[in-house]
């Protein structure tokens, strides 16, 4: 994964809405996003796994057991942050392992709120 790789997004293009429905498809990929609003800038890859983690089973982040964290790193890593480095969704700065979100994640963020109030 490349480091501070740029956006597509930056001239001002929006992602196709077919884009934003697959992104948002993935459970996963929706707790990453509801993971990363609630943080001010940037996260560890680590932390996010355990947020995401948590929030999966619907525990504190701190009864996240090291083995289940590590196998979300990886899933995170190897699946998710891939496809949201390349839509211009997030960035992931591999010097320091970080991740945040990028111009459109915007986007996304104002489709997932609805879809949080589905039940």
């Amino acid at each position: 994964m490349a480091v501070d790789s740029p956006s597509p997004t930056d001239a001002g293009h929006r992602l196709p809405e077919t884009v934003v429905e697959e992104l948002l498809a993935e459970p996963y990929r929706r707790a990453v996003l509801r993971s990363l609003r609630t943080h001010d800038g940037s996260i560890t890859d680590r932390r996010l796994a355990t947020l995401v983690v948590a929030r999966e089973r619907s525990i504190h982040p701190d009864a996240v057991p090291p083995r289940e964290r590590d196998r979300a790193r990886e899933r995170l890593y190897e699946h998710h942050l891939p496809k949201l480095t390349a839509t211009g969704v997030v960035q992931y700065n591999s010097r320091n392992a970080s991740v945040e979100l990028d111009e459109a994640a915007g986007q996304l963020l104002d489709r997932l709120r609805p879809i949080e109030s589905e039940p």
